[in-house]
């Protein structure tokens, strides 16, 4: 069931009638709240995710032939982004307690040709924005996140969508703020940048790094912004709920098999966009769990370095990490309308199948 129907459906039945369907109120409103709950000076709404990732790298100035540093654990939008703006992906592994990108492995694939670093916030979890701030700032390269699965995620105590020049959201029906169709927003740092994006996504050409860059049509339309400012509205109740489950599962899940933050992640937060436990067994876990009426999921498998597309990328160096993620890692179900009684049984079995002495290990 859609939670807020009642509230959804009066506020479709206004907007209707008022006949503005594209850039009124509701999507200025949706970009003033996005801004202050991401910590930047100004938020832009686009049409999706993908066309979010598309503009904010060219405002930082990717251009052809320019690499862009990145993880190759993670959803193809990524690095199509980079591809359709005829600049290199190189990936670089992730580290096995987060899935994310391994900031000590970033520096040494910085070449003459990087552009920027494009951190990825796997599942929720926050990066290690500081180390990979130190390299950015070194070798004067922007830092450009896709943050697609990372509203509402903080680092060491601050949103971690202020944690780069600019950083992009989704707002895919799937996401922990979601839309009832495709949408996206680029959180802004610096206002230049969010100007140049509302001309741009209106079909305005912008001059910008020695550069004119054609407009298209890449606006969030009314309808979607009245939603996700509702859903925008109960994020904290619903994501308290996300958090309940999460803690549960971590009572009976190994610490080895599941998420593990830099520092005992103190200043941080998990939104937890999706729930990860891993095993060497992972279809034997998720068998055992389909046994019990459980639907899991398996994400990145294979990794994007083995997608149809690796031939326009670069692998930085072996991707060790990313590959057994992809071979072990599967998510457990967790949404605000999960009963807590459901999440002590889904965890009551990968315990037992996790444990010493039964069916596998991690």
């Amino acid at each position: 069931m859609l939670p807020c129907k009642d509230e959804i459906l009066a506020k479709f039945e206004r907007l209707l009638v008022s006949g503005r369907y594209i850039l009124a109120d509701e999507v200025r409103l949706l970009e003033e709240e996005l801004a202050a709950a991401c910590g930047v000076a100004d938020c832009v709404g686009v049409a999706s995710g993908s066309s979010a990732l598309f503009v904010a790298l060219a405002m930082a100035g990717v251009r052809p032939g320019d690499e862009v540093i990145t993880t190759p654990y993670t959803f193809d939008a990524t690095m199509e982004a980079i591809i359709l703006l005829d600049a290199v992906p190189v990936f670089v592994d992730i580290r096995p307690g987060d899935l994310n990108l391994d900031p000590d492995k970033v520096e040494a694939a910085v070449t003459p040709r990087t552009r920027a670093i494009m951190p990825v916030p796997i599942f929720g979890a926050p990066c290690d924005m500081d180390a990979i701030n130190a390299i950015a700032d070194r070798h004067g390269l922007e830092v450009v996140m896709d943050n697609a699965q990372a509203f509402g995620t903080l680092y060491k105590g601050r949103p971690i969508s202020a944690c780069g020049r600019m950083a992009t959201l989704s707002f895919y029906p799937t996401k922990n703020l979601p839309g009832i169709g495709d949408g996206g927003a680029v959180c802004c740092r610096d206002k230049q940048d969010a100007e140049r994006i509302r001309r741009i996504r209106g079909h305005q050409p912008v001059r910008a790094n020695n550069h004119l860059y054609t407009g298209w049509n890449s606006r969030l339309d009314e309808v979607q912004a009245m939603v996700i400012r509702v859903r925008l509205a109960r994020f904290a109740e619903e994501q308290a709920d996300r958090d309940r489950v999460a803690a549960i599962y971590d009572s009976y899940v190994p610490a080895d098999s599941r998420l593990r933050l830099d520092g005992g992640g103190q200043g941080m937060r998990m939104t937890y966009h999706q729930y990860w436990v891993r095993s060497r067994d992972r279809e034997g876990l998720r068998r055992a769990l389909d046994a019990a009426g459980v639907d899991v999921g398996v994400y990145y498998d294979p990794p994007l370095h083995r997608h149809e597309l690796a031939v326009y990328c670069r692998a930085a160096a072996d991707l060790p990490e990313a590959e057994r993620a992809g071979r072990e890692v599967l998510t457990l179900p967790i949404h605000a309308a999960l009963p807590f009684e459901d999440a002590h049984r889904i965890g009551s079995v990968v315990r037992d199948f996790l444990a010493p002495g039964g069916n596998s290990g991690a």
